[in-house]
């Protein structure tokens, strides 16, 4: 140690500065100075490196981590501005939320049950009590309630289904605050939202029965009485029922569906006169019912008070032909329901009690799965880079150490002027700007659009936090035609009216506008209850989105709430006509008849249109001002017949088909009051409609088709939605040089290495040319690499080992270096297809491509095409087959009713209608298709659960309303063994096998390999294909052939499927779709694509930096190198104990 000591103590690195013609005196005070000032030179050396270390020490910087395949305890740990991207953008609710429902306990009662109901079958006398009479309605009553269930179960799945299936669209995890008020923001929303769909279409069904004015079996809304006319024909007269209140007013339920009083059972058995009064000998009044006018009405108005009292209802059953007991609900099972709630209340909210609700936010993260999560760390720089820095500057900093203490009196520092190229060192930035204003985000989201994060204070806001909407409705719903005042005056005298025939404007003209108005009514309420719910939705958004983003995706939106609100109120309207028709339901509209003088009741219907509506729902007659011959029906002299405005087969179908022109017109409307009883003459003071407003030949189809709205006005408010999002902050990334400090000491730290590897290259080359001139051998070259440092013997070991140092250091720096994972991101503008599928082999993971159009409507690239059943596109649909097998007509008078030819032209009807229905139903690259696969999957689900439910809802209500079929198939007229003026209708339920029509409006038995029952759509749903597939069954002549047989090895179905099992499918055998990916691609038109890669290896920069270190490492080696060389030689010639002794 004391050569050491020794070597440090003579140090003297000016000693080459000594002048050798001097005396040793003066070399000796030469020798002494360049002592001191090396001395002084290592002491400035190590407080210019201590001063360069602290000023790197304490500058900081953005540092960016990666976190590979991050565990959740690991997401949670880390900072709020980690970008996590999932693997998987678009998850299906269901993957990570559980939604289950309790019913109310009348779901899972006994009241549902058909045990209860059969208390209810006094068979053949159930029409013989009073029309109050609360055991008349009773079983339809409790059917309806047992449908009501039944529906809102199916409902609520529908509902379930098809938001498990909805998507869940997540770029990046969310943490799990923000995750949980996301989905409680959407399940609450779900929970609303779900029942509008069933009350609104239930609303909307009652309405159009009492538009269509529809007669139930039970006379509940109608009147019916025999009434001879001529030549043994009966006509059976029809007049609405009117309801009494508690106040004394009556109530028509030909205008008010709601009509009520309080339900009773009477003492009175038989209706030998008609009843316009409920009788006064009352037996049982039954708490919370109520009586209306029709059996679904009376349970939606009543509560269920009786059924929670056991005293009540042993009361109630002891008055009802049954030995049966039944067991009260429970008063004090836990229920949101008052006891009082009515069923209304309780069925506007599906039945339901309670939703179960289970969000797991473990399970969204596995299958959000990020590869990887990004963060900037904003730290001081570390010691490794200080050190790594201060090496890379050694070399220099000795150099102009050493520069300026040897001249320090004659030097002054200049930094000379060059012209040099900059080197470009960029670096990625984070800035965050706080409580960023509307102006500045704009112009932040202009600049930095792709990196800009602004996270919301507000996650969800209301729609009506940003958007008003206004509907404008058809003038016709807010002008004169529509109002009270009008509909009264138009209805005119009651009795006057039965003297006009039906198509009379006089007579019907009335229900026209009543039905228009309904409609315009309904059309009113449901745009406001859906555009309440619709501005009530929670819009979620985590961080600002740019103004044109935000307005695309309010505006679609919006669209598709329009859509489906229209497309609901459609649907229903077309499937309830189609229902309607095929069954034939019997309406006050026509004139029915019956001959007195047949062993049959044969019931007809007055022809007055030149075609059947039997066989086509399309017949039209112009409503006009007629007179009627008193002796013959068929005799009319027509006074004016009204432009464009047509009674149909039905009510809807007629005013659908009409226009309004005369209304348009003053004169029209003048000379119509001109032929009323009672005219209104000069002070007639009923506007016009407008026609700047509309057009006068508009149809009513078309303006239903629109919701009965001429347009809609929208304002969507950026600013309202960015200051409830409200930021705190604005963060975003962009590129930067590096501070000029780090640049300056980067440079010199590679002008230090390359000015000394340089030096060392060039006596390399110049000896070995030396060599090469002197035609030494290549040994000598070797030798001259030996002896390049020579001084003496200790120097050249000094030297081998300071070149060994080296070397190793350089090679150890360059495997570290080298081939340490370092993040690197690449942009691509504008990339072709070819250009992205290539990056998509090759960076599959983590390329990410923004679409221009952040809106793509799925045609452009997206054609499905479903392929139906060999049903829907056969001659068994088609007009000439119904025609055929209706074949002359009076099918009565050919066929017993339980004969399936006998309702054969509805059942195929109905057939054809649900074909035509459910074809109006339906009108990276691999990610795409999995997309596309979901979406078929929940097209499929959602359409056909959807049809189905309102099928399912129209066929129940009608059903348990218990409405007439004209063909006479549910419900039929007695004969009589006299018919006398004005004689009480009492029909009785027909029975298939040991079913009743009173009972189930589902029964059906087999007949002929096909099916017959209550209704021809019930009998047609229950057949099975086999008979379309047997020549013999389907058409024993042979006129039209039976099915392909070969089609059925192809086809999801057997000859033992029911038609209801192919309509539950839509009718469809499968979907096929055709996607193109290039339209996809085309319409999106990505400006940029960029992928991140972990590059391994980057020999380049690797070679800059050993460059940058190789001067300071030249002398750290150095004095290594020397280091060891004096520990050795102190060693050796230590003196041994032994050697002295």
């Amino acid at each position: 140690m004391l050569s050491l000591k020794n070597y440090f103590v003579n140090l003297n690195k000016y000693e080459s500065s000594t002048d050798s013609t001097a005396t040793d005196e003066e070399q000796e005070r030469q020798r002494r100075l360049n002592i001191i000032a090396t001395r002084i030179f290592f002491i400035v050396l190590i407080i210019v490196l201590f001063g360069v270390a602290i000023i790197m020490k304490t500058r900081s910087r953005n540092t960016l981590i990666i976190v590979e395949n991050p565990t959740e305890d690991e997401f949670v740990n880390l900072p709020s501005d980690a970008h996590c991207p999932c693997s998987r953008i678009s998850l299906s609710y269901g993957e990570f939320i559980s939604i289950q429902t309790r019913f109310h306990q009348i779901c899972s009662s006994d009241f549902i049950s058909d045990r209860w109901i059969k208390t209810f079958n006094f068979g053949l006398n159930i029409t013989y009590f009073s029309i109050f009479d609360f055991r008349t309605d009773g079983s339809a009553i409790f059917q309806s309630l047992e449908s009501l269930c039944q529906l809102s179960k199916d409902y609520a799945i529908q509902s379930i289904d098809s938001f498990n299936k909805d998507l869940f669209i997540s770029q990046e995890v969310l943490k799990e605050s923000i995750f949980q008020s996301q989905t409680n923001v959407i399940t609450h929303q779900f929970q609303l939202s779900s029942p509008i769909e069933f009350s609104s279409e239930l609303k909307l069904i009652q309405k159009m029965i009492v538009g269509n004015r529809f007669l139930s079996a039970l006379q509940t809304d109608y009147m019916q009485w025999y009434v001879n006319w001529q030549n043994n024909v009966v006509i059976i007269e029809v007049h609405d029922r009117v309801i009494p209140d508690a106040q004394g007013s009556e109530c028509s339920c030909r205008i008010e569906i709601d009509c009520n009083v309080e339900s009773m059972i009477f003492n009175v058995v038989g209706r030998p006169d008609p009843e316009y009064y409920p009788p006064y000998d009352k037996t049982m009044k039954i708490p919370g019912m109520l009586h209306s006018c029709l059996p679904v009405n009376t349970i939606l108005l009543s509560t269920l008070e009786c059924f929670y009292n056991q005293t009540c209802l042993n009361d109630l059953v002891s008055l009802l032909p049954t030995t049966e007991t039944f067991t009260a609900m429970s008063q004090f099972e836990q229920s949101r329901y008052e006891l009082n709630s009515t069923i209304q209340t309780i069925s506007d909210n599906l039945m339901i009690e309670e939703w179960m609700v289970n969000i797991s936010y473990k399970k969204y993260y596995e299958q959000c799965a990020p590869i990887s999560c990004t963060y900037f760390k904003n730290e001081k720089y570390d010691w490794k880079f200080v050190l790594t820095q201060l090496i890379g500057l050694l070399g220099c900093l000795i150099m102009v150490c050493s520069f300026i203490i040897e001249n320090i009196v004659k030097f002054i520092q200049r930094r000379p002027t060059q012209n040099t190229e900059s080197i470009p060192y960029v670096d990625l930035q984070q800035k965050t700007i706080h409580q960023p204003s509307e102006f500045q985000f704009n112009e932040l989201e202009k600049i930095y659009s792709s990196n800009l994060y602004c996270p919301c204070s507000t996650v969800s806001m209301s729609y009506s936090t940003f958007i008003t909407i206004e509907p404008y409705f058809h003038q016709a719903c807010s002008s004169d035609i529509t109002s009270d005042a009008w509909i009264n005056y138009t209805k005119g005298e009651n009795q006057q009216n039965d003297y006009f025939p039906t198509f009379d404007y006089r007579n019907s003209g009335v229900f026209q506008f009543q039905l228009l108005s309904m409609l315009c009514q309904y059309a009113q309420q449901t745009v406001n209850i859906s555009m309440k719910t619709f501005l009530q939705t929670q819009f979620l958004s985590s961080q600002v989105i740019s103004q044109n983003r935000f307005e695309t995706k309010v505006n679609s939106s919006i669209n598709d709430w329009k859509s489906e609100t229209i497309d609901q109120f459609l649907q229903t309207i077309k499937i309830f006509q189609a229902v309607s028709h095929g069954n034939q339901l019997m309406s006050q509209q026509f004139h029915y008849y019956i001959y007195s003088n047949e062993k049959k009741i044969n019931l007809e219907a007055q022809e007055y249109f030149n075609c059947l509506c039997t066989l086509s729902s399309s017949c039209l007659i112009s409503f006009g001002l007629y007179e009627i011959n008193p002796y013959s029906w068929e005799i009319l002299t027509t006074h004016l017949i009204v432009p464009n405005f047509f009674l149909g087969c039905s009510q809807i179908e007629g005013l659908m088909k009409s226009t309004l022109e005369c209304f348009y017109n003053l004169s029209c409307m003048i000379e119509l009051d001109q032929y009323y009883l009672i005219p209104l003459g000069s002070s007639f003071n009923f506007s016009t409609l407008n026609e700047n407003l509309s057009p006068p030949n508009e149809t009513i189809e078309s303006i239903i088709n629109k919701l009965m709205i001429d347009s809609w006005i929208s304002n969507i408010s950026f600013s309202s939605y960015y200051n409830t999002c409200s930021p705190s902050s604005c963060t975003y990334e962009y590129i930067s040089r590096n501070a000029l400090f780090f640049i300056i000491t980067t440079i010199l730290g590679i002008c230090s290495g390359l000015s000394l590897g340089l030096k060392l290259l060039t006596l390399i080359i110049l000896r070995f040319i030396e060599k090469t001139i002197n035609n030494n051998s290549f040994n000598g070259f070797i030798t001259m690499i030996k002896n390049l440092f020579i001084c003496n013997t200790e120097q050249r070991i000094i030297n081998r080992l300071h070149f060994i140092f080296l070397l190793l250091i350089l090679y150890f720096i360059f495997l570290f270096s080298a081939f340490k994972p370092k993040l690197v991101t690449v942009q691509i503008i504008k990339p072709s297809l070819s250009n992205y599928k290539d990056l998509l082999k090759d960076h599959s993971y983590s390329i990410q491509c923004s679409c221009s159009q952040i809106s793509i409507q799925y045609e452009t690239f997206l054609n499905i095409e479903p392929h139906f059943h060999d049903l829907c596109s056969s001659q068994f649909i088609s007009d000439e087959w119904i025609h055929y097998i209706y074949g002359e007509g009076h099918l009565s008078r050919r066929f017993s009713f339980d004969d399936y030819r006998y309702s054969a032209p509805g059942q195929f009807l109905s057939l054809s209608s649900l074909c035509k229905l459910s074809q109006e139903k339906l009108l990276s690259e691999n990610l795409l298709i999995e997309e596309i696969e979901i979406i078929l999957n929940r097209l499929q689900l959602t359409a056909s659960k959807s049809f189905i439910n309102l099928f399912n809802l129209i066929r129940e209500i009608i059903g348990s309303n218990m409405i007439m079929s004209a063909w006479i198939t549910d419900w039929e007229y007695p004969l009589q063994s006299e018919y006398f003026y004005y004689l009480p209708v009492h029909v009785v339920p027909v029975s298939y096998g040991e079913c009743n029509c009173g009972l189930s409006f589902k029964c059906t038995q087999s007949s002929g390999g096909m099916m017959s029952g209550c209704y021809p759509l019930e009998s047609i749903l229950q057949t099975k294909l086999y008979c379309f597939y047997d020549q013999n069954c389907i058409d024993l002549n042979g006129n039209f052939t039976r099915l392909n047989m070969s089609t059925l090895a192809k086809s999801q179905y057997n000859l033992n499927s029911t038609i209801e099992l192919i309509l539950n499918n839509l009718m469809i055998e499968k979907y096929k779709s055709n996607l193109s990916y290039e339209n996809y691609f085309n319409r999106c038109s990505p400006l940029s694509c960029s992928y991140s890669y972990i590059k391994t290896h980057d020999v380049t920069q690797t070679i800059i930096s050993l460059i940058s270190l190789y001067g300071g490492l030249v002398l750290i080696t150095r004095c290594l190198a020397i280091i060891v060389v004096q520990i050795y030689k102190h060693k050796k010639n230590r003196i041994k104990p032994e050697a002295l002794q």
